[in-house]
């Protein structure tokens, strides 16, 4: 694992879960993954226009498939725009997870370029919030979203 990066990590633990495609819009905090999704066989990223059809998309297509519906964007201004769709999500009981990019951790503070409370945005609505702090912890905090989404029949949410 030691060559491997985070989002290679991420998105094999995805793939090993069955996840074949990966709504979103990409962005500087999530380059990394969509690359990385690039390069994994049977996954395909689907580049919408705007970061809410991304979280619709993903609602839309666990309702029609029962599998969990993934969407991908941007720290801060890209994860609150999310919301409505996660929200869609919730409501119809359709598990989905939101993988949010994060500001890398010697920028934040006051001020910081797209920083938001991501953990208390999402800490609302969702049945598993983690942020992803180590690639050590990487394929257990992706394991244990996929699980509680499906489980528990919700959203979930990793930075």
């Amino acid at each position: 694992m030691s060559d491997r990066t985070v989002s290679d990590v991420i998105v094999a633990g995805l793939s090993s879960w069955g996840v074949e495609y990966i709504f979103g819009l990409p962005g500087t905090t999530c380059l990394g993954l969509v690359d990385a999704i690039r390069r994994q066989e049977g996954m395909t990223f689907v580049k919408v226009r705007h970061e809410e059809a991304a979280a619709l998309m993903a609602s839309a297509y666990a309702k029609l498939t029962g599998k969990v519906g993934v969407c991908l964007t941007i720290a801060g201004p890209g994860a609150t725009n999310l919301i409505t769709g996660l929200y869609d999500a919730k409501m119809d009981r359709a598990p989905v997870l939101a993988i949010t990019g994060q500001v890398k951790l010697q920028y934040v503070g006051p001020g910081s370029f797209q920083e938001i409370d991501q953990d208390a945005l999402f800490n609302s609505f969702c049945v598993f919030n983690k942020t992803i702090n180590s690639k050590e912890q990487t394929i257990e905090l992706v394991t244990l979203a996929l699980r509680h989404a499906l489980v528990e029949r919700g959203v979930s949410h990793l930075a």
